[in-house]
């Protein structure tokens, strides 16, 4: 009975597209060799202008089972809801472009959400460089030593505190398989994010509201590193702020029993976030003048204020970035931004040069 509810029951991939050029080939193969059948692929072209576009044209004309459509660029949040809204099946499954899937992904998660009947299944996933998998590292924490059914408090106490502060389990979309219900009443915080940390502060917003997580320990997605922090970001600032603001949120709403513990957290997060900020300032093409009005603004920021003048989050951090932060001194925070973003070059160089190895 159980193995013909499994086979009756659809899933829908989504998988925003924008300039994935021929990484994209081994993310629809992977799909298109699943175990599990009862699949439709929905393409969602975020306007790309590398060919990417034409791509998912010729595999939705060539298979029945895969959808195409293109809108103008409006980032992942959008495309990832655009797929959302084009969606039919009770579960969705979230793909990034450049990365692929074990032929078991969706056979062991679909399982695991109907046995157990979760509105969240979590698989462990491999971190990769290239199309290789090697090298490659998967999640080694206690989450995934065994299959284990989270429900509702254990959810709030044990998982929800990833997408506030530092801690193991992972807060990306992908590797999970959600109830499609769960995602249409979902979407209250990431519509305040434009781009850094939309997968947190929607998966924060879906296990706030989930009543059963499952979580299997199969390594069964693979994950492209690379990192958009690699790029300069205009909105980088913006989204730490309103990123922090929202966890503030779910702290009063959810957690004031331990507000201290988790806004040590979330303040310690910004304040890690605010010098990836000093470094994407290096990594664009803004002028001096411009990177120490804009370093200006951030110290005179109540957030950064805030957490800046927290001592015990302070504490984490090198006393003369926290002066310097205190005092305004966009000189010196400058010379860090510059300092760190030279620091990652070898490292850019590096992984850049893993990534184009492929056989």
């Amino acid at each position: 009975m159980f193995g013909e509810v499994l086979l009756v029951s659809k899933v829908d991939i989504v998988v925003p597209v924008y300039n994935a050029g021929l990484k994209l080939h081994a993310c629809i193969r992977s799909i298109r060799q699943q175990s599990y059948p009862n699949w439709r692929l929905l393409l969602v072209d975020d306007g790309s202008s590398d060919g990417s576009d034409a791509l998912c044209k010729q595999y939705a004309e060539g298979d029945s089972r895969i959808v195409y459509n293109r809108q103008p660029h409006s980032g992942s949040v959008s495309a990832r809801r655009r797929g959302l809204e084009l969606s039919e099946a009770p579960y969705i499954l979230y793909m990034d472009a450049d990365d692929w899937a074990d032929k078991r992904l969706l056979e062991m998660l679909m399982g695991a959400a109907l046995a157990y009947g979760a509105d969240i299944t979590v698989c462990n996933m491999y971190r990769v460089m290239n199309d290789t998998a090697w090298p490659r590292r998967s999640n080694g924490s206690r989450y995934f030593k065994q299959k284990k059914l989270y429900e509702a408090d254990e959810i709030r106490s044990d998982l929800v505190p990833a997408f506030l502060h530092g801690h193991p389990f992972p807060p990306q979309l992908h590797g999970k398989l959600y109830r499609r219900e769960l995602l249409l009443s979902s979407g209250h915080y990431v519509s305040r994010i434009r781009f850094f940390g939309d997968d947190l502060f929607l998966n924060l917003e879906l296990f706030l509201k989930a009543q059963t997580v499952q979580i299997i320990p199969d390594v069964l997605y693979y994950y492209r590193a690379g990192g958009a922090t690699s790029r300069y970001m205009p909105y980088l600032f913006h989204d730490m702020v309103n990123g922090f603001l929202i966890q503030k949120e779910v702290v009063e709403s959810h957690y004031r029993h331990q507000s201290h513990s988790h806004y040590f957290g979330i303040r310690v997060m910004l304040l890690n976030t605010l010098r990836t900020c000093l470094r994407n300032l290096s990594s664009g093409r803004l002028k001096e003048r411009e990177r120490l009005s804009a370093i200006s603004e951030y110290c005179a920021h109540p957030a950064v204020l805030e957490c800046a003048g927290d001592e015990k989050a302070a504490a984490y951090f090198p006393i003369r970035y926290i002066r310097a932060i205190r005092n305004g001194d966009a000189q010196y925070l400058s010379k860090l931004g510059k300092r760190d973003y030279q620091k990652s070059l070898p490292k850019k160089f590096v992984m850049y040069a893993i990534a184009k190895i492929s056989f």
